[in-house]
């Protein structure tokens, strides 16, 4: 079984979805998933999980990113996009008119924002998409968010090239609807690339015929991130033989059972390792200040 890491660089048209489906073929696994949806019509980085390292959503999907895209004025749409229908009159615009600093300065920082109605954010279980194509209203709670930076550049009279630092829940779409109802003419998300997930860019990332070529040439390690090498932002636990039966069966560790401590920017989560560097647990600190294991993976080593 493969264990591990693939960073798609998502083309234009493909649903995440579909690219899960793809990397479940190529591999001849089900245990595939992504980690943050990527819109059809956006392209760019979308981590895909494999076995073991898809236990690793909740790490992932709350990495910051970084966004570039087009917003387009004039008018807004249903879906916040360029996919949806025009919801407002077409208005006159030149944005080389218009201060845009302090207008794009009051959405930087922290925010609230509300969801997308055509989103997978889920309400009761429910995806909203689904809510909005019986055309069933309900209420979209704000989420807080926060987006470190928004740099811009004007490309034509109605459109704004942007680049945006976010934390993770941020819908760009909503930002750009947003900034329009500020500006007074509507706005929507004529294009958009995510740039980056935590520390992966479009440099460390691989187009699916590339993912589909090494695969086939049995050549994993060209596109899939070893297990062993995820998070290493947490710190790293070396236990004993004790230690790793201890760990295997969810029972904290004791001093005895800790061999070595490697440090690491985060001492909130560790990485528990054997002797022989399998990747075995992540553990966090108890009141008792033991290392008490909250994700264990399969022992396919015993």
């Amino acid at each position: 079984m493969i264990h591990g890491l693939v960073v798609v660089d998502k083309e234009k048209g493909f649903s995440s979805h579909a690219v899960v489906a793809q990397i479940r073929r190529f591999l001849k696994t089900k245990r595939v998933g992504h980690f943050g949806t990527l819109d059809p019509a956006a392209t760019g980085i979308l981590l895909i999980g494999i076995g073991h390292a898809t236990r690793l959503f909740n790490f992932y999907v709350h990495k910051e990113k970084t966004y570039s895209g087009i917003i387009r004025f004039g008018y807004a749409t249903s879906t916040f996009d360029a996919e949806g229908a025009p919801v407002s009159e077409k208005m006159e615009i030149d944005l080389r008119n218009i201060d845009l600093l302090p207008i794009l300065a009051q959405f930087t920082g922290a925010l609230l924002q509300v969801p997308p109605i055509f989103s997978a954010k889920k309400l009761k279980g429910v995806p909203l998409y689904k809510y909005a194509r019986k055309n069933i209203a309900v209420e979209r709670k704000p989420n807080q968010i926060h987006i470190h930076s928004l740099n811009h550049r004007i490309i034509d009279p109605s459109a704004l090239g942007f680049e945006a630092v976010t934390s993770s829940g941020t819908y760009i779409r909503s930002l750009a609807h947003d900034i329009g109802q500020k500006i007074g003419v509507g706005a929507f998300l004529e294009e958009l690339k995510r740039e980056r997930i935590g520390e992966f860019d479009i440099p460390r990332s691989h187009r699916i015929e590339t993912i589909a070529r090494h695969v086939a040439d049995g050549r994993f390690d060209k596109v899939i991130l070893p297990f062993e090498s995820l998070l290493p932002e947490f710190s790293k636990i070396i236990v004993t033989a004790g230690g790793r039966r201890g760990v295997t069966n969810g029972v904290s560790l004791s001093a005895a059972d800790v061999l070595k401590i490697i440090p690491a920017p985060d001492t909130e989560h560790f990485r528990i390792f054997d002797e022989e560097g399998h990747f075995l647990a992540i553990a966090r600190k108890d009141r008792s200040m033991s290392f008490r294991p909250c994700i264990v993976f399969p022992d396919e080593n015993s």
